[in-house]
């Protein structure tokens, strides 16, 4: 479509040309004109009437939205008048850059470019040790970090739009990919933890926080401080011997504090740990655990806590705990989750739902600030753009009070030119028959166990007995491979969900198959299974690694890819020693196969409805020493 923009917009500019390049769009005299004002309000409008456009707005990343609008609009009607209301001050989302996939900076600009388009203005860059300190050259070696420069041109071109790009890094816990070298030993105090009171580590922290901020043009920074379940209880208590956690949590604050307060920052960190020292079980939803006050009286005041929340699916739950954390104090940001990191999958059933329910409580709330993490636990296997219809949800949930899903529909397509039925599609391998209808905290993720559990000694093969799940994963590849129609240009996001679908119609219940036949002796069955299936299936196995290669190598660095190369070919070679063993056994050369001699077990002893979960590799393909 052709627009003539007229208005103040010098500083839209190069963003505007930006757009022209990515999509459907350009300037032109010829085309409509629409006229751009910029004002102080708080909301935005967009306008077509007798062919001349209109866009009011007040902050830059508005007038990206409505331009979006605008044109969306403009295509189908020639008469319209829409106004938003902006819900909060910012809404965007955190990309995992530490869980091996490391996101090119092209493929990062591309997502910028799409969250201009939908009106998010934050993108958190999560990076444990994935950024360039100068002083610590093992401080994320062969770990596909970014470069100061890299760093720096990202946060120039999201600038372009109204997009703040904010550093998000970790200053206590969450670093064992570092602290595994030599050159840390001095900052260790567990694997994971730094070790506090420590002249050694205040250096370290400031050379981090000052590498990473200078990058950036805005002044707000995420230090992290979650999940340090062992604080205090390695190096540090031989140094210091026992001291409450809370004293050693808000004393090491303070000292990174000092750093921030330095350098004119303004931090934010996760509130957990603060909650798991309260509860009496170390956990962090419990509704009966309360912060003491003498405790709150020493929280430092300059520093903003994200209450983070991925699991609720009760609006109630998350306004208990926001009105919890407002009582530190200061006014809390939110984060929620897209639910990227629950296996091999992206599973949108448990993303829409807490996402609704968490985004209607903020706003009840009045919380200014959230934001929806891409998690890529345990090797990122789950591509983060397929996650593209979640990140929209957060979108339309930040104009409205209430969300319409038709209008979610339509702007998916819109910004990303692919159907939303096409994605809830990529979020269907983890909802076959047997799944839980019941709320869960944690939703089962039968695709990742059932994908690199061990052919011979499948410790998930009780939770696949009598599923039906070859069938199902069957017709959900041609479900997937006819969604590529629906996909536009992200078509090419739908080859790993298919090509596992394809495996799974074969490996799902093969472990269980095996069992059967050899404890019946039905050997011709078994001689198929070796000569047929398991020939077959090495197949399928290549195929989707060569797919995933591909997938990996346009949206990532290289780096962190050989844990993925080497579970694939993990599981080759366990199907090559599987079809060997039942060779050896047909053939008489041994009279009995010991793993298949073994009961199967359930791989959960509790008592539950649905599959299990378990987003752990080396707990998936083995009970013995990994």
């Amino acid at each position: 479509m052709n627009c003539w923009i007229k208005g103040d917009i010098q500083d839209l500019q190069s963003g505007i040309e930006e757009w022209e390049k990515a999509f459907d769009f350009s300037l032109s005299k010829e085309g409509i004109p629409v006229t751009v004002k910029r004002e102080d309000t708080s909301s935005l409008h967009v306008s077509l009437k007798e062919g001349k456009g209109e866009i009011r707005y007040s902050q830059n990343i508005h007038f990206f939205r409505a331009l979006g609008l605008f044109l969306e609009h403009a295509g189908r009607r020639s008469t319209f008048q829409i106004e938003e209301h902006p819900q909060f001050e910012s809404n965007g989302i955190m990309l995992d850059c530490s869980r091996n996939a490391v996101m090119k900076p092209e493929q990062v600009r591309k997502l910028i470019r799409i969250m201009s388009m939908m009106g998010l203005n934050r993108l958190m860059l999560y990076m444990e040790d994935t950024y360039e300190v100068k002083e610590r050259p093992y401080f994320g070696y062969m770990r596909g970090r970014y470069s100061h420069e890299e760093l720096r041109q990202l946060d120039e071109y999201a600038c372009r739009f109204g997009v703040e790009v904010v550093p998000a890094i970790q200053t206590l816990a969450h670093l064992t990919t570092f602290l595994r070298w030599d050159a840390a030993a001095d900052l260790r105090d567990t694997p994971d933890i730094l070790l506090a009171a420590s002249g050694e580590t205040y250096t370290f922290i400031e050379q981090m926080i000052e590498s990473v901020s200078s990058a950036f043009r805005t002044s707000r920074i995420h230090l992290g401080m979650d999940e340090a379940h062992f604080l205090g209880r390695g190096e540090y208590y031989k140094k210091n011997g026992p001291r409450p956690s809370f004293q050693i949590m808000n004393d090491h604050l303070h000292e990174v504090l000092k750093i921030t307060r330095e350098k004119g920052l303004q931090p934010m960190i996760w509130s957990d740990m603060y909650f798991r020292m309260a509860s009496v079980k170390g956990h962090y939803y419990d509704e009966n655990a309360s912060v003491p006050e003498d405790v709150i009286e020493n929280m430092p005041k300059n520093v903003q806590f994200v209450y983070w929340d991925y699991y609720h699916e009760k609006e109630e739950v998350y306004r208990s705990f926001l009105q919890k954390h407002k009582a530190f104090g200061t006014m809390p940001l939110f984060a929620g989750g897209l639910w990227t990191w629950n296996g091999i999958a992206v599973n949108y059933k448990k993303a829409f739902r807490t996402t609704d329910a968490a985004m209607t409580a903020c706003k009840k709330e009045g919380v200014p600030e959230v934001f929806a993490t891409l998690w890529g636990d345990d090797g990122q296997e789950t591509e983060p753009f397929t996650a593209l219809l979640g990140i929209q949800l957060m979108a339309e949930h930040g104009y409205v009070r209430e969300l319409d899903r038709k209008k979610v529909k339509d702007r998916f397509r819109f910004c990303t030119g692919a159907d939303m039925e096409a994605f809830i599609t990529l979020g269907e391998l983890d909802q076959p028959p047997g799944t839980a209808e019941e709320i869960q905290l944690e939703p089962d993720n039968p695709s990742k166990f059932l994908l690199w559990q061990d052919p011979l000694m499948g410790l998930f093969d009780k939770e696949a007995e009598g599923m039906e799940l070859p069938r199902f994963y069957q017709e959900l590849e041609g479900d997937l491979e006819n969604m590529k129609k629906k996909a536009g240009p992200w078509a090419f996001l739908f080859d790993v969900p298919s090509r596992i679908c394809s495996v799974l119609s074969l490996k799902a219940e093969l472990g269980v198959k095996v069992k059967y036949y050899y404890e019946k002796n039905e050997k011709n069955q078994l001689r198929k299974l070796e000569q047929d299936v398991l020939p077959d299936l090495k197949q399928r196995v290549e195929r989707l690694r060569k797919r995933h290669y591909e997938q990996w190598m346009k949206i990532h660095k290289p780096f962190g890819w050989e844990v993925i190369d080497i579970r694939y070919g993990g599981l080759i070679a366990r199907i090559d020693t599987t079809q060997r063993r039942l060779s050896e056994y047909l053939k008489g050369n041994q009279v009995l196969i010991e793993e298949l001699e073994e009961y199967r077990l359930p791989y959960s002893s509790v008592n539950q409805s649905g599959y299990v979960r378990n987003n752990v590799y080396k707990q998936i393909v083995s009970p013995n020493v990994f």
